[in-house]
């Protein structure tokens, strides 16, 4: 009886260790570039540019209700069919309740005759309350990774976020992305006359 009981705790306790890796790696398959999280890919279609660089703004305009076209001193990619600042709306429940979140994005899409490609970067996010923005939290998923990923939070750090609570704020955020790509995919989708 003894044997069977511990056999079965170990096993719960392999069931979990194995649980916590499927999760973890969620931060470590998100796309990283020289320390920047950057999602982008080029996309082959059927369509030419016209059509393509039309289907791109329709899209994004239809997407994104709140959006705002980059500073004048920035300097600006002329050649993209859009090249935005966006905020993508999703929730987050670090704890017992769920919590609106923005996260800011750019977007930048270009076209060809056959393809686009799309880069989505420099991505914030926020709770959509007032208040809970200025009790304070940490806003840069690309910090996030990288406290994640040291072997200890340390103890002021830890008092506060738990590697659970980054990958829950981490997880949200890379659904919503992932969610926009897939709506752009559909749109881009075979534009022929």
């Amino acid at each position: 009886m003894k044997r069977y009981l511990i056999t079965a705790v170990l096993t719960l306790l392999l069931k979990c260790a194995l649980a916590q890796n499927v999760k973890d790696s969620l931060v470590y398959q998100l796309p990283m570039v020289n320390d920047q999280l950057i999602y982008k890919d080029t996309v082959k279609v059927t369509g030419n540019k016209t059509l393509l660089d039309s289907a791109a703004g329709a899209w994004f305009k239809s997407y994104f209700q709140n959006y705002r076209p980059y500073p004048a001193d920035r300097e600006v990619d002329t050649s993209a069919a859009v090249f935005d600042q966006a905020m993508l709306t999703y929730k987050v429940s670090p704890g017992l309740i769920a919590i609106d979140y923005f996260a800011a994005v750019s977007i930048k899409i270009t076209t060809g005759n056959n393809f686009y490609t799309y880069k989505i970067y420099e991505i914030s996010f926020r709770p959509k309350n007032g208040v809970l923005n200025k009790i304070g939290y940490q806003n840069d998923p690309e910090y996030l990774i990288k406290l994640y990923k040291r072997k200890h939070l340390g103890l002021i750090t830890s008092m506060s976020l738990s590697r659970g609570m980054i990958r829950e704020y981490l997880d949200k955020m890379n659904t919503a992305v992932i969610a926009c790509i897939a709506s752009l995919n559909r749109a881009m989708a075979n534009k022929t006359m």
